[in-house]
């Protein structure tokens, strides 16, 4: 079964739900079920857009809206059409990011429970870790950091993250100037201009609130 026959993407009015094309409902159920069952509190309350990519009969539409809403809480917006799914460029978007980066060593860095980077990250640069990863300094646009758990930046953060890079919603990306160009928790994605573009540089961390990404201030009264 492929991992990705269900794709989170976040936008401003909620989340749009990109089904393969090539798999079948029971693969795309399955999949569906291994993603949010674990973390249903994440999900609960979510905003759910439609979905997207693989053509949908309305008897199909409404088995899957009917999961959603009934089994994990969710808040299903949108209405069946016959051409439901839209062309969806659906490619795995960390697989084509890998492939034009080139990977860090691990070199001069403290790997425990968490990887430690003191460094400023310039883009073209790729840091991938198991686990959590805090780095001393200031990613550029351009780079590219993911980690199976947390990111924490102490300084800009304006590349690309993942965290919670194998579906984990509790994951989330910390910094003290946090303006990511793409920015993925588990496999919930969202970019700058859905909320990222930041006059004021304050301390700032991205969760999974009800299906979607969410930044507030990481310190109190901010």
């Amino acid at each position: 079964m492929s991992e990705n026959a269900v794709v989170f993407k976040g936008t401003k009015e909620g989340l749009h739900v990109v089904l393969k094309e090539e798999m079948s409902m029971q693969e795309i159920k399955d999949n569906l079920e291994k993603k949010v069952k674990p973390s249903k509190k994440f999900f609960e309350g979510a905003r759910i857009v439609d979905f997207r990519g693989k053509r949908l009969s309305r008897t199909e539409y409404d088995e899957l809206k009917d999961i959603m809403q009934q089994e994990y809480g969710m808040l299903f917006l949108g209405e069946y059409r016959e051409l439901t799914a839209e062309a969806a460029q659906d490619k795995d978007e960390t697989k084509e990011l890998s492939s034009s980066y080139v990977k860090l060593p691990y070199e001069n860095v403290l790997s425990d429970d968490a990887l430690f980077v003191r460094a400023t990250i310039r883009s073209g640069q790729l840091i991938d870790y198991k686990g959590n990863i805090v780095i001393v300094g200031d990613v550029n646009p351009g780079a590219f950091i993911r980690a199976t758990g947390s990111i924490v930046v102490m300084g800009n953060f304006r590349g690309v993250a993942h965290a919670g890079a194998k579906g984990d919603y509790s994951a989330f990306v910390a910094a003290f100037n946090l303006q990511p160009t793409q920015l993925r928790i588990g496999d919930i994605i969202t970019r700058s201009p859905d909320g990222f573009i930041n006059k004021q540089a304050i301390p700032e961390i991205a969760v999974v609130k009800k299906g979607s990404i969410v930044v507030e201030p990481y310190l109190p009264n901010k």
